[in-house]
């Protein structure tokens, strides 16, 4: 049976645990002999395959020795951290709600170096080797610290790479797939954002969603929150996702352009537009219109 150990967990809650999944019989039985050998000392955390049934001390004895070794967890471009929590939570790594809850820590986030009120947009999507049942702080430090790294590749110093980039690159992530189009994209917004545009971006809409749609209706766009550009002006109040090293790139070079619309052509790719006829036209023709 697998069984997985959370980072602080008493031997109290393991026992009862293991009693009523049927590996042990006793649970007082458990705990008694954890404390008289010194094991609720040694019990570490981690995933376990522990017999269908089997003595307390038995088991007392494979929890001392380690689970198994850690888990290699992946977290794609463009993750928001619902989508985060529900890979770590499906991987055993930590608990969703957990991971979601820390991440809007204020004292953590000051402790660890990340600005403003969340994490999202601040957690560099990279394969890991992560720990089953590891505490969330363990993991949006690590995650964070790569996102370091990464922005010491492309800036001399990380904290030139301010909020505003990062949404910027969170944006850019979400609504570009290839990385040709990434700086075009960022050049779109920033225009727009020049011009006192709303930038009417599908995916900040999304990110208020419960669930995402492949097309938004009129009534998603009149959703009221400070995340919705059709709404309001300017960017949205924080990043939408988790944008990787391309992104990143292109919200700190952006290409040079006139452009101020773009449309989805198919296969990933977009036609950029300088005005609103020319963008009209690439709407009827990609039959968004």
């Amino acid at each position: 049976m697998r069984f997985l150990v959370r980072a602080g967990q008493g031997v109290g809650v393991i026992g009862d645990s293991l009693q009523v999944r049927g590996v042990i019989s006793s649970s007082l039985v458990f705990n008694v002999l954890a404390r008289l050998t010194g094991i609720d000392r040694s019990v570490k955390p981690g995933r376990y395959l522990l017999p269908e049934r089997a003595s307390e001390y038995r088991v007392l004895q494979l929890l001392s020795r380690g689970g198994q070794q850690p888990v290699l967890v992946t977290i794609p471009e463009g993750f928001t951290l619902r989508q985060i929590a529900v890979r770590l939570a499906r991987e055993e790594v930590c608990d969703s709600l957990s991971f979601l809850t820390a991440c809007q820590d204020a004292a953590l986030l000051r402790r660890v170096g990340i600005p403003g009120a969340s994490a999202e947009g601040y957690l560099f999507p990279d394969s890991y080797l992560l720990p089953y049942g590891v505490e969330p702080a363990g993991v949006i430090q690590t995650m964070h610290r790569r996102f370091l790294e990464v922005a010491k590749t492309l800036v001399p110093d990380p904290r030139s790479l301010t909020p505003d980039l990062v949404i910027l690159a969170s944006l850019v992530e979400a609504e570009a797939e290839q990385d040709t189009e990434r700086p075009l994209v960022a050049s779109v917004f920033l225009n727009r954002l020049k011009r006192g545009m709303r930038l009417q971006s599908c995916a900040t809409v999304e990110y208020v969603l419960p669930e995402r749609k492949a097309v938004l209706s009129q009534a998603d766009t009149r959703l009221e929150s400070p995340y919705n550009t059709y709404l309001h002006a300017g960017l949205p109040p924080g990043p939408i996702c988790s944008p990787g090293k391309p992104s990143l790139q292109a919200a700190l070079h952006p290409a040079r352009t006139n452009y101020l619309f773009f449309v989805a052509k198919g296969g990933g790719r977009h036609h950029f537009s300088s005005s609103f006829d020319e963008h009209s036209a690439a709407q009827r023709r990609s039959g968004q219109r």
